[in-house]
This record gives C-alpha cells, structure tokens and sequence, in this order.
C-alpha cells in the first residue's frame, strides 16, 4: 500500500536526499579527523533506517561514507608507522604498545584494518633490524 501512494514515495526520496546529505558531512568530519578512535566513531554512529535502507541514493552515501572512513583510517595508520620508524630503538616497545592500543579501536566496519595495520607494522620492523 505505501508503495504505491505517491506521497509517501515522495516523503521517502525526500528523506533519502536528507540523509545522504547528512552522510556529506559526515564525511567531511572524518576526513578531519585526526585519530582513529574518531573515525571509527564516526563511521559507526551513522545508520539508515530500514525504509530507507532500500534507497540507492542512501546505500551509495553509506558507502562512500566507509570507504573514505577506511581511506582515512589508512592514512592515519601510515602516518603512525612512519613515526614508529623514526623513534629512537629504546622507545620503540613503549611505541609499539601505543599503536596497538591504538588499532584497537578500530572495530566495526574498520575491523579488518587491524590485521592490516599489523601486517604494516611486521613490514617495517623487519626493515628496521636491517
């Protein structure tokens, strides 16, 4: 019944067009974001309700909102090895303890980053004992 009343099929594009709006600025938020605890917030926070949840305008905001979550969330992580491989060696297990304390926030949707990022931290250690 609702499917075919031409109101509410306006009310829920109108809807549709709000939230993906909303989904903009959410990703404007992250890409501000400075540590991975916000991002992963971030990306966790945002939902769409089920009638809207079949709306490609909103499945197309929600995935742009994850990939850049992801993006950011991989630049953060480069940047934060790029710093472990800087400090000095007597400061690297304080260092490394940091970084997985910090990877742990990363759940939800940017749960598969953690075996990711430690994958990353592997890579360069190896390059520092050379």
């Amino acid at each position: 019944m609702a499917l075919r009343d031409p109101v509410d099929k306006n009310l829920l594009r109108m809807e549709a067009r709000r939230f993906a709006s909303r989904c903009e600025g959410h990703v404007a938020t992250i890409e501000r974001a400075d540590n991975l605890r916000e991002v992963a917030r971030l990306v966790s926070t945002l939902h769409a309700s089920y009638p809207l949840s079949e709306e490609s305008a909103v499945r197309d905001a929600l995935r742009l909102v994850q990939m850049r979550a992801e993006d950011r969330a991989r630049e953060l992580i480069q940047q934060q090895l790029q710093n472990y491989a800087r400090v000095e060696s007597y400061l690297r297990d304080k260092w490394r303890r940091t970084l997985l304390e910090s990877w742990s926030n990363l759940t939800g949707p940017l749960a598969h980053l953690r075996p990711w990022a430690q994958g990353r931290l592997t890579v360069v250690e190896q390059q520092l004992q050379d």
